[in-house]
């Protein structure tokens, strides 16, 4: 017990300390002997070569991965065997330079440029995104060749012409955006538009899913989105409003109302996403009230006939058809739906699950106290902790002087604790919150009904 304790206390010592540290560094992704540059952020890292290209671009995800310089098995959105994105015709850059604007800030931009002395081919990343601005200044013509996106699913191509409504897959001439996005429901995407309303030119985007950029004399300025092909994060990107660039499904339609939800809470309450939280649970909670209200109840009664049932099981245990005749008339002489104990917890499994999606995509850029960023884990584990606390509670009041149900309860949801440790810390603070309430609820409950608060004696 001793040794695990300590090991405890060690993960818990060093968990701020290895938290990913955005930063430039040379790696070899693609194993020719020679280092790329790498920009290394909590979202994605994204590599270049000498010639200024995209030579990897790896999706995280699981938010602040570190793939420690090993990306063969990361997502890399750049497809294998192709012309590499951003390459920029007839441009042979003679310098470059790795900076950051603000080296001691971890949401300082990254910015690689490339120059030939007459050209100059600059990307902007941002930690916090996952869209990069990338701005070629030329005093001549030139064509910029993008290609996405890599993996085995074959992407969907994406062109909306400008004063068109839906995009088609090929196409030349003006556009509001070019994409790829793989088929898959889980799967990525990679959106071009112009960073001013002027559209982008096409010489054109052909069914290989290769793009060829017309760059004017003078300056052309894009944002390429590359990530997830999710409305969450397209959302957060300013991708989401394009025409025809998602369609979101039932689930989807629900996190668009959840996530405005949570915006005018965060407008409402002064900018502060803790008390966004917390005001948007207190809300679902009451909503979800009466209902809850009810089940827990029937989950109090269903305890309080318990040596009832103890004695229909002793009285015919040799005879499991009349057992269960006897509990089903039981059941209705008390009004209990003894299926009821489950329903509060997959009634709130829907709503987890959408706060999660919600959550695990939207860039918070805040935190509090200990906790530097909503989106990531817990450092320190206290909310996962204090919500075992909370469940423990929980799981007493459910037993109500039950022995056997409290060490069926504490089995069960010890089990999806531990699920929390890795979900979001935002995650965490809707879930703990809205079981203090359910704890609150079955404590008002339990005491109408006069029931026991704690364990009978043996």
């Amino acid at each position: 017990m001793k040794r695990w304790f300590w090991i405890s206390l060690a993960v818990f010592a060093l968990a701020p300390a290895l938290a990913l540290s955005p930063e430039w560094r040379d790696v070899d992704v693609n194993k020719d002997g020679r280092p790329e540059k790498v920009a290394v952020t909590n979202l994605a890292d994204i590599a270049f070569n000498e010639q200024g290209q995209i030579v990897g671009w790896y999706i995280k995800t699981v938010r602040a991965t570190d793939f420690r310089g090993n990306y063969d098995r990361a997502p890399n959105l750049v497809r294998a065997g192709q012309t590499p994105p951003g390459t920029l015709e007839g441009f042979t850059p003679t310098s470059r330079e790795f900076i950051r604007r603000e080296p001691g800030s971890p949401d300082a931009d990254f910015i690689a440029r490339f120059s030939d002395g007459s050209t100059t081919l600059t990307y902007t990343i941002h930690p916090r995104f996952l869209t990069i601005d990338v701005d070629v200044q030329s005093p001549t013509p030139r064509k910029l060749v993008w290609t996405g996106i890599g993996g085995t699913d074959t992407p969907i191509t994406k062109w909306l012409g400008q004063g068109n409504n839906q995009p088609l897959n090929a196409g030349q001439g003006p556009a509001v955006y070019v994409g790829w996005q793989t088929q898959k429901a889980s799967g990525f995407a990679m959106f071009i538009r112009p960073q001013t309303p002027t559209p982008i030119t096409l010489t054109q985007l052909n069914g290989t899913g290769i793009a060829e950029i017309s760059v004017p004399a003078g300056s052309l300025n894009l944002k390429v989105y590359g990530g997830a092909n999710e409305l969450v994060r397209l959302s957060v990107e300013n991708f989401y409003e394009l025409p025809g660039v998602f369609q979101p499904n039932i689930w989807g339609q629900i996190s668009l109302g959840l996530l405005w939800l949570l915006e005018e809470a965060h407008r409402l309450v002064g900018g502060s996403w803790v008390l966004a939280i917390v005001l948007v649970t207190i809300l679902i909670r009451l909503l979800m009230w009466p209902l809850m209200h009810q089940q827990y109840k029937s989950m109090a009664e269903m305890q309080k006939i318990q040596p009832l049932i103890k004695k229909i099981q002793e009285k015919y245990k040799d005879n499991k058809e009349k057992q269960q005749e006897e509990m089903m008339k039981l059941y209705q002489e008390h009004k209990i739906n003894p299926l009821g104990g489950c329903f509060p917890l997959l009634l709130q499994m829907p709503i987890l699950f959408l706060m999660y999606k919600i959550m695990v995509g939207y860039e918070f850029g805040q935190g509090f106290l200990w906790i530097r960023d909503l989106a990531l884990p817990d450092p320190l584990y206290i909310l996962p902790f204090l919500y075992v606390v909370v469940l423990l509670a929980s799981t007493w009041l459910s037993a109500a002087g039950n022995k056997d149900a409290l060490r069926q309860g504490i089995l069960i949801n010890l089990i999806f604790a531990f699920l929390l440790f890795s979900f979001p810390a935002g995650v965490t603070l809707y879930w703990l919150l809205s079981t203090i309430i359910s704890v609150g609820q079955q404590w008002i409950i339990n005491r109408q009904l006069g029931l026991p608060m704690h364990p009978a004696k043996s």
